[in-house]
């Protein structure tokens, strides 16, 4: 549909109500309003309900328009048409961006809504402050989300623009980086009002932010130290239909009416905000007109097929059946029959009443974010000492001890080469005038530099000239294994250091018998492997089998195991051949052992000043992490970490009475006050149907459950 044609055709009826549908980033929120004698009022504002993917954000549409709805009288029909209030990240180039878009266009078709425009959040809260202040608005706006903050920033009405920055551990740091994307000569306005979904968290950010030194950044210049606001959630509602109603009637005054009575958000007295100086532009106020927000009109449903959000049922009940049989319909019942038909039907009424209010159960488990506290710490464990002494870090303790034994087997990974040496006897010629000897194991070495050694001693003749050598046969054996050392027959050998042209050596035979092949063996690797897994297996052993000797009121500080090898066997030594190797292994073990009701109190004594207001530290949320450092005599020095998950401190009476008689959205929608909120499970037993399914009316009936959310 064109806006354009529908705001020109006369915008809308005085009396027509009309919804407000604020989005936000894991959020949604809806308002019912009307436009009466030149005035928007707001009749209805539903709690916010989460959502995470888009197929979620149609649901929680639907559970925020039926909250919304339950106030309004039964003989005005729900509304369609819609005025959508999105955060700035949707919006690109004074469009909304495609993709949520479409998530839009499937919200009015699955709920049966017209879309009539959107208005973009920070700019609609801009618009509604100037409505209740009288004078354009001077500040920053923040938006803050789980992941992402949305920083607007308007100086005297004009918006100077806006900036995405991505969250980070510190809020401070976050805002002042987003602030210094608008870095100028001018001062930055000294007002910051923030908001999200739900304000749950909201009050931390104020806290974060009134802290942070803002004078210590150059690009963050302020005329003063800045006023930090937080805006109620229901006035984005407020601001939405504002904007929706100064462009559809002129509209430029809102108040909230319920049960007859103006509350807060009504515009000062005697204030004339539609006077023509006052009036603001559809641009100015960021509300999109000749858009098509849905291109393609939804489905329209025929009445047979409509779904409404809150459906009215109206059946013939019980006595509407006896007033038309009493009418003289044939069979009607006697006036006895009557009276005693009566009376059951008071008596089921009374009982089904009085088991209605007092004795259905609840069990609501609110699942928080805990905070991670750590706090380094060197303790030292004294198993003489009686008594701790918190302020030198030494506790009392006692050591355990035990003996386990086991084996393992692991294939080998090393190689060996084996094989046998050539063998081949050998004329010694001497050229010499001399008698020479050649003792054993004298060193023969061959044309390609492969040695061979005598196996005997030999004693050659001498000789006269080279022609006539004095000669000696001698057997020789390969001094390595190997086929290459199977020389044929007739190769030429260097002896020992005599010069070749006086002594030589010739092979009388083929040299044979030479042989290698690799085959596994034990390597030293295997050995350190096989020792290092089968160590680390019987500590985890012994691990338990202490653990097991500890009472429940002491603490086994499991990371320190002091293992000591009693006896090792290995099947085979280093080098040998073997396909596999056997470790057969025992250990001592001892551990250390003290009071866990002392190590708690340690831990709370190192942590007190450090857990923020309105979180308690629990026992069953602390846990410790320990090293060995040092060992002497009795003393063990450990260095490690104290690790407290906070949880808040929530008195379960008092939630029960607050949310007592509730609906489950609504119950759940005030459990985000909660700090570290992350969501709720409401477990009804029974579970009545529609308007009666509530929480139980006695708060007594109602168990609260906190846990960490894991």
């Amino acid at each position: 549909m064109n806006l354009k044609d529908f705001l020109a055709s006369g915008g809308g009826k005085d009396g027509e109500f009309y919804w407000a549908l604020v989005i936000e980033p894991g959020w949604i929120q809806a308002g019912i309003w009307q436009i009466i004698a030149e005035k928007a009022e707001i009749v209805s504002v539903s709690p916010p309900a989460a959502w995470e993917t888009d197929e979620e954000l149609i649901g929680a549409a639907d559970t925020a328009l039926s909250a919304a709805i339950q106030t309004l009288p039964e003989d005005v029909s729900e509304p369609q048409k819609t005025v959508f209030g999105v955060p700035p990240s949707w919006v690109s180039e004074g469009q909304i961006k495609k993709e949520h878009l479409d998530v839009i266009r499937k919200i009015c078709a699955d709920l049966s809504l017209e879309p009539s425009g959107f208005v973009v959040l920070p700019e609609a809260i801009a618009h509604y402050y100037k409505s209740q202040e009288g004078s354009p608005l001077n500040a920053v706006i923040l938006g803050v989300g789980s992941e992402n903050l949305e920083l607007t920033v308007f100086r005297l009405g004009n918006l100077s623009g806006n900036s995405v920055i991505a969250r980070s551990v510190s809020i401070s740091d976050d805002v002042i980086e987003g602030l210094a994307r608008f870095a100028s000569r001018e001062p930055l306005p000294s007002r910051i009002l923030i908001y999200d979904g739900k304000g749950g968290e909201l009050e931390d950010v104020r806290l974060a932010l009134l802290d942070t030194s803002w004078d210590e950044h150059e690009n963050t210049k302020f005329l003063h130290t800045p006023k930090i606001e937080v805006v109620d959630p229901n006035k984005k509602v407020l601001a939405t239909a504002l904007a929706g109603a100064s462009e559809i009637a002129d509209v430029f005054q809102i108040e909230t009416i319920k049960k007859g009575y103006k509350e807060e958000g009504a515009a000062p007295e005697g204030q004339n905000l539609s006077e023509p100086e006052e009036k603001v532009s559809a641009k100015d106020l960021g509300f999109v007109i000749g858009e098509d927000v849905a291109e393609e009109k939804p489905q329209e449903i025929s009445p047979v097929e409509e779904k409404p959000f809150f459906q009215k049922a109206s059946p013939i009940g019980f006595l509407e059946k006896i007033k038309l049989t009493a009418a003289g319909i044939p069979g009607a019942p006697t006036k006895r029959v009557w009276s005693v038909g009566l009376i059951v039907l008071a008596l089921v009424l009374v009982l089904g009443f009085v088991y209605w209010w007092f004795f259905p159960k609840a069990v609501v488990t609110v699942y928080v974010a805990p905070r991670r506290l750590e706090e380094e710490i060197t303790l030292i464990v004294d198993a003489a000492a009686d008594s701790p002494d918190f302020s030198e870090r030494v506790l009392p303790g006692e050591v355990i001890e035990t003996e386990i034994s086991g084996d393992r087997t692991k294939s080998t990974s090393g190689t060996k080469t084996v094989g046998e040496r050539a063998k081949a006897t050998v004329e010694i010629r001497n050229s010499t005038p001399s008698i020479i000897t050649l003792p054993a194991g004298t060193v023969l070495i061959s044309g390609n530099n492969l040695e061979f050694t005598t196996d005997k001693a030999a004693s050659v003749s001498a000789g006269f000239d080279t022609e006539n050598p004095g000669k000696a046969p001698v057997d020789v054996t390969a001094r390595n294994i190997g086929a290459e050392y199977n020389l044929a027959k007739d190769e030429s050998f260097k002896v020992s250091n005599y010069p070749k042209v006086e002594v030589d050596a010739k092979a009388t035979s083929d040299f044979s018998g030479g042989s290698s092949r690799d085959i596994s063996a034990v390597s030293e690797e295997d050995a350190d492997t096989l020792e290092e897994d089968l160590t680390e297996e019987l500590i985890e052993k012994a691990k338990d089998e202490l653990a097991a000797t500890v009472p429940s009121d002491k603490f086994f500080i499991e990371d320190v195991i002091i293992a000591e090898a009693t006896s090792k066997a290995f099947s085979n030594k280093v080098g040998d051949e073997a396909s596999s190797l056997k470790l057969t292994l025992t250990l001592s073990a001892k551990g250390i052992v003290v009071t866990k009701q002392q190590l708690f109190d340690l831990a709370r004594e190192d942590l007190k000043d450090k857990v923020s207001s309105g979180f308690v530290l629990r026992d069953e949320q602390l846990s410790a992490e320990f090293g060995l450092t040092d060992e002497s005599g009795s003393e063990f020095e450990l260095e490690g970490l104290f690790v407290a998950n906070l949880l808040p401190e929530v008195k379960p009476d008092e939630l029960a009475e607050k949310i007592k008689g509730k609906y489950p959205p609504l119950a759940e929608s005030y459990l985000t006050s909660i700090p570290g909120f992350s969501r709720a499970e409401i477990k009804l037993k029974p579970r009545f149907p529609g308007k009666l399914g509530t929480l139980p009316r006695l708060s007594k009936n109602i168990t609260i459950e906190v846990s960490a959310e894991r």
